[in-house]
């Protein structure tokens, strides 16, 4: 394989992995790829691993096919899978083919498996010792294996023939028992493992419940698979949490804070418009009193519209930023790119908000005007909301108070305040010049 990323050399960068990974994944991604290009490779595959999946994929995508294989065939074959699997198809096969052939063949297998099953998350570097052989001679195996190849936990599994799985020992084992003894004698053949189908909560609720420094995972003919480890649990209990505290605002359940605005758009304007619909039933409650009221005081059946579409959307920035915050990722000039991702999605909901309630406001009470004022007061709102959403959390917490705890209550007031003002004031102004 051409590399035409230069190799790691003994020069230090000076900074972690991680910590650069967080400076890239907040640039647009051709700037984050070629901030990877300027790193030594090693530096630049342990940074690339270390950075969100989503903004991996987006910088790796910008790399020619041989640049990126040169970075992916220096990380774990997990950590492989998931970039590769969120790349462009025909960039993925091009990457692949610059891998060699046992390699390609090991991230193609992880592809196989969905993102949330115990195969979707699994790694394959484990330790597999035959049941009959002695100990001392599956100490020396261990010497032979390369450092970047030996799992972190400290279990061994025992396979038979077919590498169905026997048993575990513990490490400690292997290395104070004397070396004539048999793996088998060793073995503990109580051991709990998972299907590479199962859910991960299922995965994680067996870490949580039994402490656990790995699992064991089998395929669908109960071979042993490969692992998953504690540490990698914390990272499935953290999206799933993130998940669930998204569905239930009406995000995807896969939105972060530098998703592009063009992936969060559907599933944020799809989330609104059900709001929508809901909020036009107490409009249309209020309208039944409508013929009691004079001409323009059915202006109040349009105020929980655009009071409340503000608040759902409002909720949305706020549930994405509170996130960011909550795991670092809203630091220095991060926070203003945060801002303007959540103005462009702010104004184009608004846009198209604004368009459905108008036309639904001028085909329902047939007058223009009224349409264009609900229109124009849902996209101010929107974008107040929006602006809103990103401002109130930061304010909190340089006022040292917990924006999960108070946000929404503020959130909640501007989005009404606002969406009142810009709805009657801007019916006053028409109702003066008209």
């Amino acid at each position: 394989m051409d590399d035409s990323i230069p190799p790691a050399d003994a020069r230090d960068a000076g900074e972690h992995p991680a910590d650069i990974a967080d400076r890239l994944q907040s640039m647009p991604a051709p700037d984050a790829a070629v901030a990877l290009r300027d790193l030594p490779r090693e530096a630049a595959a342990r940074t690339l691993a270390e950075m969100d999946r989503d903004a991996a994929a987006a910088a790796a995508g910008t790399l020619p096919a041989v640049d990126a294989a040169a970075l992916l065939t220096d990380m774990p074959h997990d950590e492989a899978a998931d970039i590769a699997a969120r790349l462009a198809p025909d960039l993925r096969t091009q990457v692949l083919a610059h891998f060699g052939t046992s390699d390609a063949a090991r991230v193609a297998d992880l592809m196989r498996y969905p993102g949330d099953s115990a195969g979707g998350i699994m790694q394959d570097r484990f330790i597999a010792l035959p049941a009959d052989a002695t100990l001392g001679n599956c100490q020396e195996r261990l010497r032979q294996w390369s450092e970047e190849d030996l799992p972190s936990a400290s279990y061994l599994y025992v396979v038979d023939a077919d590498r169905r799985l026997l048993g575990v020992v513990p490490i400690r084992d292997l290395v104070f028992r004397k070396p004539d003894r048999l793996v088998r004698e060793v073995m503990n053949p109580t051991v709990r493992s998972v299907t590479v189908d199962d859910d991960r909560e299922t995965v994680a609720r067996l870490f949580a419940q039994y402490h656990y420094l790995a699992l064991p995972v089998l395929d669908r003919e109960k071979r042993l698979a490969g692992i998953v480890e504690a540490r990698q649990v914390i990272g499935i209990v953290q999206d799933e949490a993130t998940e669930d505290m998204q569905l239930m605002v009406g995000l995807s359940g896969e939105e972060r804070t530098f998703t592009p605005w063009r992936r969060s758009l559907v599933p944020r304007l799809s989330w609104l418009l059900v709001n929508l619909a809901t909020t036009f039933l107490a409009a249309a409650v209020v309208g039944l009193f409508e013929e009691t009221i004079a001409k323009w005081t059915v202006l109040a059946v349009f105020l929980p519209v655009v009071a409340g579409q503000g608040g759902n959307a409002g909720l949305q920035t706020l549930t994405v930023i509170i996130r960011g915050m909550a795991l670092g990722e809203l630091q220095g000039r991060a926070a203003w790119s945060a801002l303007g991702k959540e103005t462009v999605l702010g104004l184009l909901n608004g846009l198209a908000i604004g368009l459905v309630v108008g036309l639904a406001g001028w085909w329902w009470k047939g007058s223009f005007i009224l349409g264009a004022v609900v229109a124009v007061a849902m996209l101010f709102n929107m974008l107040a909301a929006a602006v809103s959403g990103v401002v109130i959390p930061a304010a909190l917490r340089m006022a040292k108070i917990d924006p999960a705890l108070a946000s929404s209550i503020f959130l909640t007031t501007v989005t009404d305040v606002a969406g009142f003002f810009f709805f009657l004031g801007l019916a006053a102004l028409v109702m003066r010049f008209l």
